[in-house]
């Protein structure tokens, strides 16, 4: 019976290995590919009149479990092929249907947006499931567009996020025909002021502060129109800082016959009506969009960007009017602004007499600092308090303490303590570094011996990035 036992055994457990060995050794493929269909069939995307929208949904099929984007890239813009020197730009626009993906982040504007050379279109989320999303690609205001048969190219590239894995890039063919028969209908010029095609904006410098952009209508409408704007995208740095739009404000001037935003209001995330014709359609034919920046002291320095996308709306139906780059620039701000109660840049007590009541001197400290990086405040004294004859008065009756102002940061003396010679701490910033402002009191108190006289030292007051 043992040795049946011990021969059965191995036999049995040979079984089981072999049932497994299968199942562990068939392996799925790792998946990470992107392809693109058109909504209404074909190869290549093509339009022209009637037919001046078209869709393309982009799939995206992955199962490595690794986060990716899709960046849009303007290849080859449309050129016409009679003259190449003559392009399409402005007139050809795409959006993102909201709710066509299923789990990333579609980072395309709503609203008709023209092109820009190369964008994040889309972010997966962090376990990078599979998705899917449609873009619509169509003409606007072709009557502007000088007629003609123009291509281009668009490329699609499916980037993987902190991994080495090799990105996928798709380009799509792009014809469009613009019609040579015109419709007559009015034109509405957006430009800068200096007629570029940027809004540049700079808190630090007088000429940057604000920037005017000029609006031209050239024609008669004979219905009531409007003229809005709304922000392509967020406004952010190089580094992925987000910008309250609320810091950016708007003014409209110089209309006359219309109905304008003439009192300064904050960009907003969502469609913003800036101008009306009148009832019958009489409009100004030239008015000024005036762009400023608000408080921004505490706004971390950087290059922010967006762009501002303007539309018309002619009774319900709305039409793209073009696209003008915002750029925010604020310079880093790192510096010290010292106010003495008294206005004196010393601390000095004149006329000292002995077993007199205390005498204070108060000075203001306002940090100004947009970097971003936490720091401290730093006090550093000179000498002890000093007559002409070289008579000091001792530590113990020479004493300070901080007061808060509003202080975002850390004061260390609540409490008055005796002025030490040397260096002192006195403010360390809260972790973003914010400008900030709190009130020194110095004290002086007269103890019996003191000698007459005037007593002054010299304090400093320094930065240091932690």
């Amino acid at each position: 019976m043992k040795i049946a036992h011990l021969i059965k055994s191995p036999l049995i457990a040979a079984a089981i290995l072999a049932l497994f060995i299968p199942a562990t050794t068939v392996l799925a493929a790792d998946v990470f590919n992107l392809t693109y269909t058109l909504t209404e069939g074909g190869s290549v995307l093509e339009l022209n009149q009637p037919d001046t929208f078209k869709g393309v949904r982009l799939q995206i099929d992955s199962n490595v479990s690794t986060r990716y984007q899709v960046v849009q890239r303007v290849v080859s813009p449309l050129l016409s092929r009679d003259n190449p020197s003559q392009s399409i730009k402005d007139n050809f626009v795409y959006r993102g249907l909201r709710g066509s993906n299923q789990y990333g982040d579609l980072r395309v504007p709503v609203s008709d947006s023209a092109l820009r050379n190369e964008e994040i279109i889309y972010v997966s989320d962090a376990s990078g499931h599979a998705d899917s999303f449609t873009l619509a690609y169509g003409l606007v205001r072709e009557d502007t567009a000088e007629p003609g048969y123009y291509s281009g190219k668009i490329a699609y590239t499916l980037t993987p996020i902190s991994s080495v894995r090799a990105p996928v890039t798709l380009v799509l063919d792009v014809f469009v025909t613009v019609s040579a028969e015109r419709k007559g209908s009015p034109k509405i010029e957006i430009t800068t002021s200096l007629g570029g095609t940027s809004i540049l904006l700079n808190p630090g410098k007088e000429d940057r502060k604000t920037a005017d952009v000029a609006v031209k209508i050239n024609g008669n409408f004979r219905k009531p129109f409007s003229i809005g704007q709304m922000l392509a995208r967020p406004i952010e740095s190089q580094t992925g800082s987000r910008l309250d739009e609320r810091k950016v404000n708007f003014v409209v001037r110089q209309a006359k016959i219309g109905v304008a935003e003439n009192m300064q209001n904050s960009l907003g995330r969502g469609m913003q009506n800036i101008y009306d014709s009148s009832p019958s359609g009489a409009a100004d034919n030239y008015f000024v969009i005036t762009y400023g920046l608000g408080d921004f002291s505490d706004v971390v320095a950087g290059r922010y960007r967006t762009s501002i996308q303007y539309w018309l709306d002619e009774m319900g139906k709305q039409s793209n009017l073009g696209t003008l780059e915002l750029e925010i620039e604020s310079d880093p701000v790192f510096d010290i602004k010292i106010t003495p109660v008294d206005q004196r840049y010393a601390i000095e007590f004149q006329n000292v007499k002995a077993s007199e009541p205390p005498r204070v001197s108060e000075v203001l400290i306002e940090v100004l600092s947009n970097t971003g990086r936490q720091y401290q405040l730093n006090q550093e004294v000179l000498s002890e308090l000093t007559n002409k004859e070289g008579d000091t008065v001792p530590t113990r009756y020479f004493t300070m303490r901080t007061e808060s102002l509003n202080t975002k940061g850390k004061l260390r003396m609540s409490s008055f303590e005796e002025v030490q010679k040397g260096s002192t701490v006195l403010l360390i910033s809260d972790d973003r570094g914010s400008a900030d402002q709190f009130k020194i009191v110095y004290q002086l108190e007269s103890p019996k011996d003191i000698k007459a006289g005037d007593y002054s030292t010299k304090i400093t007051y320094s930065l240091t990035e932690l």
